[in-house]
């Protein structure tokens, strides 16, 4: 499934309900779609928030499939180049409250909650790649 969005925070409704849709007719266990959610948001709000210096619209696109048990969503944009796997600064997760920089938990999280992430640039346009089986990640038994 593929789907389009405008460089708007209204469109992260609209994302949330795309996957719902997506995760229904595709048998996608809820907690790998509530996943999705987490992660597509934080990568969305990056690019509407940072992506473009000029302030008019802009298209992102979302591409979505379940193959061979995984699924996997590909984020496109046009906006300036920004490899968050390479450019954004490890967060200090040991570092007190107050001592943390707002920002970089989000792709740090991604990272930690995906199976697969990548990016690459061809041409104009930034491409970011989030893979996840469909299963639920279930809590380690600690007995």
């Amino acid at each position: 499934m593929d789907f389009t969005y405008i460089n708007d925070f209204k469109e992260l409704d609209q994302l949330a309900a795309d996957l719902e849709q997506f995760g229904e007719e595709h048998e996608v266990h809820p907690a790998v779609v509530h996943t999705f959610n987490l992660c597509l948001d934080e990568v969305l709000t990056n690019i509407i928030s940072y992506a473009y210096e000029v302030p008019s619209q802009h298209h992102i696109y979302l591409s979505l499939r379940l193959e061979d048990g995984e699924v996997e969503a590909i984020v496109r944009d046009h906006g300036k180049p920004f490899d968050p796997l390479h450019d954004a600064k490890e967060p200090d997760i040991d570092a007190p409250l107050e001592d943390r920089p707002i920002g970089g938990l989000g792709i740090f999280f991604c990272k930690k909650l995906m199976d697969h992430i990548a990016y690459s640039r061809v041409d104009d346009t930034n491409t970011f790649t989030l893979r996840k089986r469909n299963v639920p990640d279930l809590p380690e038994d600690d007995e």
